[in-house]
């Protein structure tokens, strides 16, 4: 019987030390590595064509050869276990390798995970990245691509030239429940501890956007988390998703981080633009009437 406690409580121990044992390599909000800090461990996060950035619409030069995009692979439902995971800063859904961008960008590329980022810390409600003249949005949804035509798996391209291309999608609140997300909100409650793992059956990847994808905004940037590789061409389309606010409610309430604590704006803030150009792919209309930039 003694032997048996002991056991037990061995095992308690062993598994509060795997629990706790996750090192947090760095954080948005405190901690020696926090969002402020990044460049300290992460040199690139202070090189020069950073990402996200605020779009000024006065600033953005209208490209009329930027084709729309041709997806393929992203009309559903797609059925299968796609992995939802709490990675101790964001949701994460694992996407199949059927779904592409095979048009409109330099080269193919295939998807590999899409991630949200939103608000709710101290009543700050607005938790996108990118924002536009200044204006912060409900929450945004990337998804991000490799480029196979020059790599063979995202870990080959992940620090390459040209090695990757990030769709963002920009979120509104609205009244009524948005039921393409449904199953991935109400499956948070089961990864709600940083490192866990669930599966969604079915995913419906286009149904998920807005219904408009004609027009977008592209630079070229960088990871928003570290270690911020300069190597990303970055599409931000112009129409939001409408989320209800009880879905925005629980994705802002809902998980928690490596330290326990509810996540909540996890999202960086906008970087200088510097020498870089932001191209639209149709003319941005201006508040006064006027437009953008023709190139």
């Amino acid at each position: 019987m003694r032997c048996s406690i002991q056991l037990s409580f061995y095992i308690l121990l062993l598994l509060s030390f795997n629990c706790h044992s996750h090192v947090v390599e760095w954080t948005y909000q405190e901690g020696e590595v926090d969002e402020a800090n990044w460049a300290k461990k992460y040199p690139l996060c202070g090189a020069t064509h950073q990402s996200p950035i605020d779009i000024q619409k006065k600033k953005v030069v209208y490209n009329s050869e930027m084709s729309s995009f041709e997806l393929e692979g992203y009309d559903g439902p797609l059925h299968g276990d796609f992995e939802l995971t709490n990675n101790g800063h964001s949701v994460q859904i694992g996407l199949p390798f059927t779904m592409k961008i095979k048009k409109g960008l330099p080269h193919v590329y295939t998807a590999v995970q899409m991630h949200l980022h939103w608000g709710g810390l101290d009543l700050e409600t607005s938790g996108s990245e990118h924002t536009i003249d200044g204006m912060r949005y409900m929450a945004e949804l990337h998804i991000v691509h490799y480029n196979s035509e020059l790599y063979g798996s995202f870990d080959e391209a992940k620090d390459k030239p040209e090695g990757l291309a990030v769709l963002a999608f920009l979120y509104e609140d609205g009244h009524f429940e948005n039921t393409y997300y449904s199953e991935v909100i109400s499956k948070l409650t089961t990864i709600r501890y940083a490192g866990q793992v669930t599966k969604v059956k079915i995913l419906d990847p286009l149904a998920m956007l807005p219904e408009n994808l004609e027009n977008f905004y592209r630079y070229q940037g960088s990871l928003t988390t570290p270690p911020c590789t300069e190597n990303v061409l970055w599409t931000v389309f112009d129409s939001k998703v409408i989320l209800s606010q009880n879905q925005i409610k629980l994705l802002e309430n809902t998980l928690l981080d490596w330290h326990n604590k509810t996540l909540r704006n996890d999202y960086r803030h906008a970087q200088p633009l510097n020498d870089r150009v932001v191209k639209s792919s149709f003319r941005v209309k201006m508040p006064k009437g006027e437009y953008s930039i023709i190139k």
